[in-house]
């Protein structure tokens, strides 16, 4: 190789190390992640990255080609897929915790259901019903019977000092000595009926004034 053209490319080495030193950073590389994540460009590939820094290189230039409406459409697409993946996650996210709310609201009403449909349950509600009408208090007084009392033999009256004048409603038959204001005692049974007791013995009666 002769002098004149070994200069000449030391020349064109020298001229290409130049270039490339003075070569501006890629768009890329001028941003900070936080800048990169905000325009959308941190889910770009490596290959997409490369494309955009070219696209941003050539209108800078004024080389507005179909090159460089290809990289901002893929950087564009490449945004909205990432979008749509995250609006894909929620929608998918509340559809598990509603289905879940509707699992638990099934469950509590089925359990409801069984305990009230428990025979159990409604045994020990009567028996409970049954136990504080027998603890109730009943009413209970004592009466004077006006005039001559006999006892009693079948569908006696007994009139009282008070007014009220009490009915026996069976047939049986009690015979005493005659006695004068004779003390009786009147009081309601456990099954509802009324009692009029005297001396150890009681009949059924019922008040008819």
């Amino acid at each position: 190789m002769n002098r004149i053209a070994r200069a000449g490319l030391v020349f064109v080495s020298l001229a290409a190390f130049v270039s490339a030193a003075d070569a501006p950073a890629p768009f890329s590389g001028t941003l900070t992640p936080a800048e990169r994540d905000r325009l959308g460009l941190a889910a770009l590939t490596p290959a997409q990255l490369a494309a955009l820094d070219a696209a941003v290189a050539a209108y800078s230039r004024g080389e507005k080609t179909a090159a460089v409406q290809q990289a901002v459409a893929q950087a564009t697409r490449a945004a909205e897929e990432k979008a749509a993946l995250a609006l894909r996650a929620a929608e998918q996210q509340a559809a598990a915790k509603a289905q879940e709310a509707e699992k638990k609201a099934a469950a509590t009403a089925v359990a409801d259901y069984r305990k009230k449909s428990d025979p159990g349950l409604v045994a020990r509600t009567l028996d409970s019903l049954t136990r504080k009408q027998d603890e109730a208090p009943r009413p209970r007084f004592k009466a004077t019977v006006v005039g001559e009392f006999r006892g009693w033999s079948g569908g006696t009256y007994f009139a009282l000092t008070d007014g009220q004048v009490w009915r026996q409603t069976g047939t049986e038959t009690y015979e005493l000595p005659p006695a004068q204001n004779a003390e009786v005692e009147i009081y309601q049974s456990a099954n509802g009926y009324w009692r009029l007791a005297h001396a150890g013995a009681w009949i059924t009666v019922k008040r008819v004034q």
